[in-house]
């Protein structure tokens, strides 16, 4: 079932970049707050969406100072029809907002939706106090992450994941994503028929859920190939970590890619 109904950026992190060849490389670490993902479940065939993308875009520049959270846009497939296909849309991400819904207890999946923290938060309004609540929560993992960029076609990742507490050791879920700015779409058919819609915050990838499996330390080496449609200016690196039970965040972070193709 698709409610229609309306509804309703970025992490504090140390940031290194040093010479690897002529691409280089970005080495990033999580600061000593939780930073929360703030997911937005939309597709350009729901009328509703465009209206809280310009929401998040909005937040998005309010906030871009403070640095407080990562925004991700997961365009989910069930919108998909012969009238009109979301370019990018993915099942399983589709599956994702149904896990959350599922947690949340939720009677219906539906777009648009914000989620914080694995909570459903139709009260985008108050996204802004939602986030300086998780932000003063003490980070339960600490990540650091090291990407590089080779021959254009792929970026090599190096993640280390570290927590001395025991439910992150056997309940966390580790992913890792790509997402893209600056897009857009001239819609011919569907319910947002003639509109041309712009996309910011796309998640193009996501990688995982990868275990912990009791450890303290997890080390992840990650080969990401680049589709020749992705704009390496525009791409964003997320790593994050989450409870698989409940969808809590034990930590995020995020690393613009564009300095690579400065090198």
């Amino acid at each position: 079932m698709k409610l229609k109904q309306p509804i309703k950026t970025i992490c504090y992190a140390l940031i290194f970049i040093s010479p690897l060849g002529t691409a280089g490389e970005i080495t990033a670490q999580s600061d000593n707050q939780t930073t929360p993902i703030l997911e937005l479940y939309t597709s350009e065939g729901c009328p509703n969406c465009p209206q809280a993308e310009k929401y998040l875009d909005k937040l998005n520049r309010k906030q871009a100072n403070k640095q407080s959270y990562i925004p991700m846009a997961f365009h989910v497939d069930y919108w998909d029809d012969e009238r009109w296909r979301d370019p990018y849309s993915n099942a399983k991400y589709s599956q994702r907002q149904r896990t959350i819904v599922q947690r949340n207890q939720l009677n219906t999946i539906y777009t648009p939706q914000f989620v914080i923290h694995g909570q459903d938060f139709p009260a985008y309004k108050n996204i802004p106090q939602a986030i300086d609540v998780v932000n003063n929560i003490k980070p339960m993992a600490a990540i650091k992450a090291t990407v590089s960029l080779k021959d254009n076609t792929s970026l090599e990742t190096s993640i280390s994941i570290k927590t001395d507490n025991s439910r992150v050791q056997w309940t966390s879920d580790i992913y890792i994503a790509i997402t893209e700015n600056n897009l857009s779409s001239s819609i011919t058919g569907g319910d947002n028929k003639g509109l041309s819609l712009k996309h910011n915050n796309v998640v193009r990838q996501l990688t995982g859920p990868i275990r912990m499996q009791g450890k303290s330390k997890l080390d992840i080496k990650e080969k990401i190939m680049l589709d020749k449609s992705w704009k390496l200016d525009d791409l964003t690196l997320i790593v994050f970590v989450e409870d698989y039970v409940n969808g809590k965040l034990y930590q995020s972070l995020q690393i613009a890619l564009k300095p690579l193709q400065e090198k």
